[in-house]
Order: C-alpha cells, then structure tokens, then sequence
C-alpha cells in the first residue's frame, strides 16, 4: 500500500469511527484519534517513521505533531499539525480557541511554525451531516473528509468570526482539503510544488534532505532527543511537538491537487 493510499484509509475509518461512537455514547477524544492514526502510519513499514517525546506536557508543546513529507528526490516539507475533532451534535469544534497558560493555541502553533520553518497546519477529524464545499481536483469522497487539513490562518480568521467555528465554514474555505492530498496532489509533492489556491507557499517549509538526526532516525531507529537538536529544533523556543513523523512518497506524485 502507498502512503497515499494509508493516508486514505484512515481518514476513511476516522470518519466511520465518530460516527459509530456518537451513535453509541462512548466518547472518541481527538488524542486517542491521532495516536491510533500515527500508530497505523508507523506500522506501515519502511516508509514511515514516528517518534514520540514523552514529556507530554501541554505547555511545551507547539504542535501535536510533525510531518516531514517527500523523498531524496523530491526534497521535504515540514508541517506543524494541530489536531481539532468534531462535536458531532453541533458539527463545531469546541476547542478552536482553546488556551495554554492564557496563550492561545493557535499563536503557540505560529510561533513553533515559524521558529522552525514548517507551515502551521489544522487537521479536522470529522463526521458530519452538514453542507460543505469539495476543494480537491479528484472526484468527490465524502469519507476522505474524515481527516481534513487547512492552514492555521484559515482557522484563526474563523475564530475572529462569529459562527464560523464549525464544519460547514471551515470546509466552504477553498483552503481545506483531505489530508491526503500532502502526499498525493502534485500541487503539494512536485519538485516546486506552489501548494494549493490560498496555501502559504510551499518555498517557506522545503527542506533539500532531511535533517541528519532524522536521517539517522531512518537508518538506525532507536530514540532522538528533544532537546539537544539544534538544526531540527530552534533552541530559542520551548515549544515541541509530541510526534515527528517521516513519510517517505518515493521518486514522483501522483495525481489530483
């Protein structure tokens, strides 16, 4: 199975999952999500990679996790993913403007973002009954929308908004797509891909090869340090992600964007 291929099944599942849960009264917690979905991502073999820091506490955490997305012929791109699930009653996402230590989240997300040269990304776990727009070139597929992504000044424009924390708005953006389409579209995995319509450009998060700890993380395995890694992290800031994930799409994209 390619990465593409992995990253369409779980946003297929994630959709059905929310769904069966809601319907049963057993609460899904976006955590339990996106550990289930990178657990799944690192099980995929060679391709992906995860490690996790176990410190764990919120207040040093700038994302909930990293995707390093390409190849040695494509070159990398960084994102820095924050994680937001459905309400499926009310299809909105209680926790938009959620605090850490009186500090936005979104603002901590930014600044990690932009200290470390990754693009600041939302990813939506969804289900949802309510009226959206489809911004992906490939056929419509309503289950892909289980995990959405959009960038973060999508969400804070819909935090300043009245009304626009839900599914509908934030999925009427042209910006809001599959997750998918990180690794499939060509707007997002060609050598200088321009990213999609209303995307920061892609130039501000390409890396030619990957940082030498995640190279050794690739060919040893083992454990990496958090802290002490100057060109993987900007020892400026504090703030790390909880997961770093490397996925390999192999020599060239596909199709879509």
């Amino acid at each position: 199975m390619k990465p593409y291929e992995l990253f369409e099944v779980l946003a297929g599942k994630t959709w059905r999952s929310i769904d069966r849960f809601s319907r049963n009264r057993i609460h899904l917690g976006e955590d339990a999500i996106t550990s289930n979905n990178l657990d799944a991502l690192a099980s995929a073999g060679p391709a992906c990679v995860f490690l996790e820091d176990t410190r764990a506490q919120e207040s040093t955490k700038g994302c909930d996790f990293e995707l390093w997305i390409g190849s040695s012929y494509l070159g990398w791109r960084r994102y820095a993913v924050q994680a937001k699930k459905i309400q499926v009653s009310s299809s909105r996402y209680a926790s938009l403007a959620h605090e850490v230590s009186g500090v936005l989240q979104i603002d901590i997300l930014d600044s990690y973002a932009g200290a470390n040269r990754a693009l600041a990304l939302y990813c939506f776990y969804n289900h949802s009954t309510k009226p959206h727009n489809w911004n992906c070139n490939l056929s419509p597929e309503l289950e892909q929308l289980g995990c959405s992504i959009t960038p973060s000044r999508v969400v804070r424009a819909a935090i300043a908004k009245h009304g626009a924390r839900n599914y509908t708005h934030l999925h009427s953006q042209p910006e809001t797509l599959p997750w998918r389409c990180l690794l499939r579209c060509q707007n997002f995995v060609s050598k200088g891909a321009p990213g999609h319509s209303g995307w920061p450009s892609l130039a501000e998060n390409f890396y030619p090869q990957l940082p030498a700890a995640l190279q050794r993380l690739r060919a040893e395995g083992g454990k990496l340090s958090f802290e002490d890694q100057p060109e993987l992290f900007n020892s400026n800031i504090r703030f790390r992600p909880q997961w770093v994930g490397i996925v390999d799409v192999g020599g060239q994209s596909r199709d879509g964007g």
